[in-house]
């Protein structure tokens, strides 16, 4: 059976080989996501015929395995696929569970398409699409279909005495209450709130190890809102976490369009990560105006669905 093997820090420059072998737009693909998830998802790895395969598992739910990262390798060769899937529907078998695959761009579901014919059911995974977004549109906020956001801009800057501050590892301890503040007035709220403190907690306490760049705004000196986020391509950054304090009108908004303008401008685009089929979140991101989604997918067994 395969031996599966926790994410940890020590294992980060492992991990970041494997992944930056091919510019992947889908935003789990950072060794600091995988890092901060790997709690609540019990992320484990494994490492067959030169390719990654993450192999998460959510708190109740089933062990899933992704398509293999990295069989485009630094000398332009080409891993075979093949084995590598051979081996993980043997795992599933062992441990008795249906397979369960995860695909990351539309790439790989052609790849396993022409791979296993007919071996594979293939659907969407919606409430996990990524955003992404032209940094010049989100910094610039031009034209009428970014009215309203330049105006919640203007009016916060209009209301309060404020700046814009590069984040520190000394930040996270402002950083971790501002967000106990809003998760205290929502953990009753929102599904899977507890687990999103974790990741936090693990990302603040691990700053100085996570190649990741942060910023805040502050007013009168108090930080009410920050971000964080890092190099996903070579054109396109993503942002791990964004949190305000509401009482603040425009909050979320300017610490977005501050964040790119400070840190970001030498990038294309910027990957603001999921929705997660939360109708509220759902609303937001659509509102700046996406350039495109990246699509995620699950492969499960032909004969498993029809059964």
């Amino acid at each position: 059976m395969l031996e599966l093997q926790k994410i940890t820090l020590d294992k980060k420059d492992v991990i970041s080989r494997y992944l930056q072998r091919k510019c992947s737009k889908n935003s789990e693909f950072t060794f600091t996501n995988l890092f901060m998830w790997r709690k609540s998802y019990d992320m484990r790895y494994v490492i067959l015929n030169d390719m990654l395969c993450i192999m998460p598992q959510h708190r109740g739910g089933p062990r899933s395995a992704t398509f293999p990262i990295g069989f485009m390798r630094e000398d332009g060769s080409e891993g075979d696929i093949v084995p590598v899937i051979e081996m993980l529907l043997e795992y599933f078998r062992e441990t008795g569970a249906e397979p369960l695959i995860r695909l990351y761009d539309d790439d790989a579901v052609e790849r396993l398409i022409k791979a296993f014919p007919g071996k594979f059911l293939i659907t969407e995974d919606v409430n996990y699409f990524d955003y992404v977004y032209r940094v010049e549109d989100l910094t610039r906020l031009a034209g009428k279909r970014y009215h309203g956001k330049k105006n919640h801009i203007n009016r916060f800057k209009k209301l309060y005495h404020w700046e814009y501050q590069k984040m520190t590892p000394e930040n996270s301890g402002e950083c971790i209450a501002l967000f106990d503040r809003w998760y205290t007035n929502k953990k009753n709220e929102i599904p899977g709130i507890e687990e999103e403190r974790e990741a936090v907690l693990e990302l603040f306490r691990n700053w100085k190890d996570l190649d990741i760049t942060g910023g805040c705004i502050r007013v009168d000196g108090k930080m009410v809102a920050f971000s964080v986020g890092e190099p996903l391509c070579k054109k396109m950054a993503v942002i791990h976490l964004e949190h305000a304090d509401t009482d603040y009108e425009g909050a979320f908004t300017i610490m977005n369009q501050q964040f790119l303008e400070h840190e970001w401008q030498d990038f294309e685009l910027v990957n603001r990560e999921e929705d997660m089929g939360i109708p509220g979140m759902r609303k937001a991101k659509e509102s700046y105006r996406p350039v495109f989604m990246v699509k995620k997918y699950v492969a499960t067994m032909m004969s498993e669905v029809k059964a």
